[in-house]
């Protein structure tokens, strides 16, 4: 177990000294608002929708895979469900500008920013299939349920929940696997090089926000360290106790497991920000996790290889 928390420690560590270059450059002034901002649209745009593309170029589509990703499509439900109803039981009495940001931080995981570096780091490419199913699944939940956090009333889009671009690039990915294409270089090559700049750029991205976000905690928002302590300690906790139990296994659960141990998502904050909720609490919900992800996941993620080795 030791050793496997010592390598998702030096995975984990590797990100963080990317994050710090994000927040290096914003202390020079090299990264700004705006820069940052068209950074997480590269990132969300064209280098995730490609490392999941690119997952699918090279897997091989054996009845084990099959079944891999629709156990992690059932994981990745019943994670999402659990952290709705324990965000429920919470904060059902907290102001909605306040329940709406501490549900957020407690139901969706950083699967993509931060999961799939790690993911890719501790246990390599093949994993990426599994998490491309998570982050599909995380897709159809956030503009779902996440929206109507912040609209109540809204009705749910289907075009928002198909057409974006975890969901769009699951598709291609799909269809590309169904299909049996081998595309030739001046394609795969595009997509393999984009997909590379996925982690740097996203960690960097998170070390700006780290950096530029003001930390103090504010009144009113004790709150905060509930949703950290159920995100961070007792979601992938239930997680991994269900699984020992029920006897799971497999490369698909590794993944899952890190995805649900990641850290609050930065849709929080981008959620806040698209409909005029209270960004700064976002801000600091997201990187008092991140922070305090860097001593929890190692820990969580040693014990769960050392309980399912690979």
């Amino acid at each position: 177990m030791l050793e496997n928390t010592l390598l998702v420690a030096k995975q984990a560590a590797i990100l963080f000294i990317l994050m710090g270059a994000g927040g290096l450059a914003a202390k020079l002034g090299w990264l700004r608002a705006d820069g940052a901002k068209q950074m997480t649209s590269i990132v969300f745009y064209f280098a995730t929708p490609c490392v999941i593309i690119q997952s699918f170029l090279t897997a091989d589509f054996t009845p084990e895979l099959i079944s891999g990703m629709i156990h992690t499509a059932v994981f990745a439900v019943l994670a999402h469900l659990f952290g709705m109803l324990a965000a429920f039981l919470l904060f059902r009495r907290q102001p909605a500008e306040r329940k709406s940001i501490l549900t957020m931080a407690v139901t969706f995981s950083n699967c993509g920013f931060m999961g799939i570096p790690l993911a890719v780091g501790v246990l390599g490419t093949g994993c990426v299939v599994y998490i491309s199913v998570y982050i599909a699944v995380f897709n159809l939940f956030a503009w779902t349920y996440g929206v109507m956090l912040f609209k109540p009333g809204t009705k749910p889009s289907a075009r928002a929940m198909l057409l974006n671009p975890g969901t769009t690039s699951l598709m291609i990915g799909l269809a590309v696997a169904i299909l049996r294409w081998n595309p030739p270089e001046l394609i795969s090559e595009p997509v393999r090089l984009i997909a590379a700049l996925n982690s740097p750029v996203a960690m960097m991205v998170l070390g700006y926000y780290l950096f530029t976000t003001a930390l103090r905690p504010q009144k009113g928002e004790g709150g905060l360290w509930w949703a950290i302590t159920v995100k961070l300690l007792i979601t992938p906790a239930a997680a991994l106790g269900i699984s020992a139990v029920l006897g799971l296994s497999g490369l698909w659960l590794a993944a899952a497991l890190i995805l649900a141990a990641a850290p609050s998502a930065t849709n929080a904050l981008l959620f806040a920000a698209r409909f005029d909720g209270n960004t700064a609490m976002a801000a600091r919900a997201v990187s008092y996790c991140t922070l305090l992800s860097m001593a929890t996941m190692p820990l969580l993620l040693g014990i769960s290889l050392g309980i399912n080795p690979l």
